[in-house]
């Protein structure tokens, strides 16, 4: 919740604390205001996994660090946000297969992961079209779709569901003949991934032992925001 919406949800509380009781038993109506819209993405994130196991640790390590180094110039070949571009830190551990009723420590297995941003669907085509897979060392793990302005339009959508949470209000409270009184409280409810509905049309996931098809269709992002308010009644003059 931002610091307006929180001044304001307290201010109606204490204005209305005084004169009555709790909305539980005060006449009240509760109302909620939506806001959505479709935007084109402008950012395309791009996740990958690299991963080596052989009997021997140098033999493992050298073949991720190589991928490694190709990954991120292929990165830079294709445009990525030079500070989108991000590397892990080496891991190394025991890999283990199953024998029987045992687990057998069979090598070793070392991994990395790298990430970037790109501004353009077209350079992460090219950048997945260009990628040696090598095998199943090299997996991509995912991809999302942004906006580089998500954060003005969400401010944008939640002004527009306070504002229809209000339209809301009002019609309700003609219709049953009262008269709509102050607001009561205001809860902002954002979904989990800020407020975003699941991305559309692109989708690129992959794992470890089984590539799945890549599709990357540029589609829309759907940004919505939805308000609930409490407001208080009042009966209409007459």
């Amino acid at each position: 919740m931002t610091t307006r919406l929180r001044i304001l949800t307290i201010a109606a509380i204490l204005a209305a604390a005084p004169a009555l009781a709790p909305a539980q038993t005060a006449p009240h109506i509760a109302v909620s205001g939506h806001a959505e819209r479709i935007v084109q993405p402008d950012r395309f994130h791009i996740d990958i996994d690299i991963e080596a196991i052989d009997a021997k640790p140098a033999r493992a390590r050298t073949r991720v660090e190589e991928h490694m180094t190709a990954v991120v110039a292929a990165f830079r070949a294709n445009h990525a946000l030079p500070e989108s571009i991000d590397a892990s830190t080496i891991s190394i551990s025991p890999h283990e297969r199953t024998r029987g009723e045992d687990s057998v420590v069979d090598g070793t297995e070392v991994r990395r992961t790298a990430s970037a941003t790109f501004t353009r669907m077209e350079d992460l085509r090219a950048f997945i079209d260009g990628l040696d897979a090598a095998g199943n060392e090299l997996q991509i793990s995912g991809t999302k779709m942004t906006r580089s302005d998500a954060e003005a339009i969400d401010t944008e959508l939640r002004e527009e569901a306070m504002h229809d949470s209000q339209r809301n209000a009002e019609r309700i409270a003609r219709a049953y003949d009262t008269k709509l009184g102050q607001v009561f409280s205001v809860s902002d409810r954002a979904e989990a991934m800020g407020g975003y509905s699941d991305m559309d049309g692109i989708v690129v996931m992959a794992n470890k032992k089984e590539a799945t098809p890549i599709s990357l269709e540029t589609g829309g992002l759907k940004m919505q925001r939805t308000i609930y308010a409490i407001f208080l009644l009042e009966p209409a003059k007459r």
